[in-house]
This record gives C-alpha cells, sequence and structure tokens, in this order.
C-alpha cells in the first residue's frame, strides 16, 4: 500500500504508536479529579502545554486551550466573544467546519476571495473582531501570506488554522493558532490552541475555554493521553521538518514532470503551495471515481470533491478559483507525511498512467 492521504490524517511514527500504549495504560484517570493521580496528570498537562508552546513558537508561557479535534475547537472559537454576535473577515477557501461555525454565531462574516492561484485578496477595512484564515489551504495547499492579510484589518484578533502546515513550514505570527493531532500523526487524534503569550487577551480567553467545557459542558474533557502525545509528535514532526520539507519538494517536483502533458494538471504553480499537498485537476473527469481506481491498485489519496453521483456539489475550493461546476468535480489530492519511501513518485505515476488509461 502506498499511502498518500496524509493531509486527512498522517500515519503514526512507531515511536509514537509506543508511546500512546504506555500512556493508555497509565494515565486513564480523569485529570479534574481530586486525587493525586488527577493532580499528576493536571502536571503532565501543563507540562505538554509548555512543550508544546516552545516546540512551535520557540518559547513558553503561551497558553494552550486542548480539544479532541479542531472541528471542536473552532466551535468554541465561534462561541466566545471574539466572535459571538461580531463582525469577523474569513475566506471562501476555509475549512467548512470553521466556516459554518462562524456563521453560527457571528453578526456578520466577510468572506475574501481567493484568486487563480489558490492567493486570498485582501480588502482593507476598519472594525473587524477577528480575521480567521488558514495558512495551508487543506484541499490545494495554498500557502497564504497571512502577515499581508492581517495587516489589512488593523485591530482585530488574529486566528491561523494552521492543522496542515504546523511542523511543516514556519508557525505563523497569530494571536491564536489552530493544530491538530491527526495531521501530526497522534492515534485518537486530539488539537489544541495555542494562544500567543504577547497577545493581552489570552488570559480571558482562556477563561472562557475553561467555563465552556467544565461550567456550560458545551464541549466534552479531552483524554489526558491525547495532548501528551500532541506534544511528543510535535516536537519530533518540527525536528525533521527541514529534512522532510526536502523530501516532500522532490517527490512534488518530480510527480509534476512525469504527468506533464496527461490529463492531470497541478491545479497551483510549485511557488503557490506547500510542497505536502499536490492538487491535480482532472478536467472532464470525476476525482472520486479517480481515488477509487487508484485505492484498488493500492495507492490512497483523496478527492478533491465527491463524485457526482454521490454529491450535487462541486468542489468549493475550485469553484472558488474560477473553476466551472463540471470541472470542479475533477480534483485529486495528493498529499505526503514525514517520511517518503523511495519509488513512492514513481508507484504513484504507474498508478495514474493506468488508471488514466482505463478510466
Amino acid at each position: 500500500m502506498l499511502y498518500l492521504d496524509n493531509a486527512a490524517a498522517a500515519m503514526p511514527e512507531p515511536e509514537t504508536l509506543e508511546l500512546a500504549r504506555r500512556l493508555w495504560s497509565e494515565d486513564f484517570a480523569n485529570q479534574e479529579s481530586g486525587h493525586a493521580l488527577g493532580f499528576e496528570l493536571r502536571h503532565k498537562l501543563g507540562a505538554a502545554a509548555e512543550s508544546l508552546s516552545h516546540t512551535f513558537r520557540g518559547r513558553g508561557g503561551g497558553r494552550v486551550v486542548w480539544g479532541n479535534s479542531c472541528t471542536e475547537l473552532f466551535q468554541l472559537l465561534a462561541a466566545s466573544p471574539l466572535v459571538a454576535g461580531r463582525e469577523v473577515v474569513s475566506s471562501v477557501l476555509e475549512h467548512p467546519a470553521l466556516s459554518a461555525a462562524l456563521k453560527r454565531e457571528a453578526r456578520k462574516v466577510t468572506l475574501l476571495r481567493s484568486g487563480r492561484n489558490g492567493q486570498l485578496i485582501p480588502e482593507p477595512r476598519t472594525g473587524v473582531a477577528l480575521v480567521a484564515l488558514h495558512q495551508v489551504q487543506s484541499e490545494l495547499g495554498a500557502v497564504q501570506d497571512l502577515a499581508a492579510l492581517y495587516a489589512a484589518f488593523p485591530g482585530a484578533v488574529r486566528f491561523a488554522d494552521a492543522a496542515q502546515a504546523a511542523g511543516k513550514l514556519a508557525f505563523p505570527d497569530a494571536d491564536i493558532v489552530a493544530v491538530s493531532g491527526a495531521k501530526l500523526g497522534v492515534p485518537g487524534g486530539g488539537a489544541a490552541l495555542l494562544l500567543s503569550p504577547d497577545w493581552e487577551g489570552a488570559g480571558k480567553f482562556a477563561d472562557f475555554a475553561a467555563a465552556f467545557r467544565s461550567r456550560d459542558h458545551r464541549i466534552s474533557r479531552v483524554h489526558p493521553v491525547l495532548p501528551q502525545l500532541l506534544a511528543f509528535a510535535a516536537e519530533r514532526r518540527a525536528a525533521a521538518a527541514e529534512t522532510a520539507r526536502s523530501a516532500a519538494e522532490k517527490f512534488n517536483l518530480l510527480v509534476r514532470s512525469r504527468l506533464a502533458g496527461s490529463r492531470l494538471r497541478p491545479t497551483l504553480e510549485v511557488a503557490a503551495a506547500s510542497p505536502f499537498i499536490l492538487h491535480l485537476s482532472a478536467p472532464g473527469m470525476q476525482g472520486a471515481v479517480l481515488m477509487r481506481m487508484l485505492s484498488e491498485a493500492g495507492v490512497m489519496v483523496s478527492a478533491g470533491s465527491a463524485c457526482a453521483a454521490e454529491s450535487r456539489d462541486p468542489s468549493p475550493a475550485l469553484l472558488a478559483l474560477g473553476y466551472s461546476r463540471s470541472d470542479a468535480y475533477g480534483g485529486l489530492r495528493i498529499s505526503v507525511g514525514w517520511r517518503i519511501e523511495a519509488g513512492s513518485a514513481d508507484i504513484l505515476c504507474a498508478a495514474l498512467e493506468k488508471v488514466l488509461q482505463n478510466y
């Protein structure tokens, strides 16, 4: 099997799996309990938060809000005083879970448009409470210049969805940054919101998050194993980021060159996208059909959107880039992890060639 769907869930490393086996057997207690085991777990979660802050921000002191998934933490963010009943800015290319949460709670949501290259177009304005944008687009892999986009909205709280970038690209300078355990290869998932030590609203937001879970019971308690695994995996991934990025770039360029002249075309130019995600456009074809054919050949990728026979809706991301409705069904996402086995590009391209012949 060749697994190339790491943008959905990264393959866990053996070291992370080994730690998980130990922690699941040791840290089974409720971290909110008043006995010694509960106290010990609270100490471990504090250490995990400090480790995560050091790994990504290069210093400690940053508060961390733990969650079971980014979807859960998006709901928490949207229900907070930063968003609820206020005006926020997001974009047409955000993850559906973030967009849905913001639209439910905000008084007004302004969505930035995208160019054909996947780059968001800033629309400067004042009076915005929060700007919520991705660092790397989850389907297309487009990398955003967040500093320039945030600058268009002075005074707004800066939120970055770094699920597809954490441990791979430079960590964004934002007040709140979301990271996903599933994308770091954590079995069981988990997620976190990292609050900047320089953000003056960090304390109030952390207090709101604690009440949201413990007093209002609007989201569930995070099992204490998940934050520890997330901190462990993040440290390992960040330490290997340069090597992994170099391998991903070589794989990406090789596949692009091998596909030149075929019916599959890279949706974005190399400079516009993360090397870990190669999105292909297949005009006139169904991405979901291509995905299933590749799966039968032992190659696991993701469709840009569901097959027309299974969904009435084409890929919103491709539509946002200006693709026609019919062509927006023909997307295929190839996403690599931190380790790329030798010959992976050859196996993928051979499988793609055969699939195109039999489509």
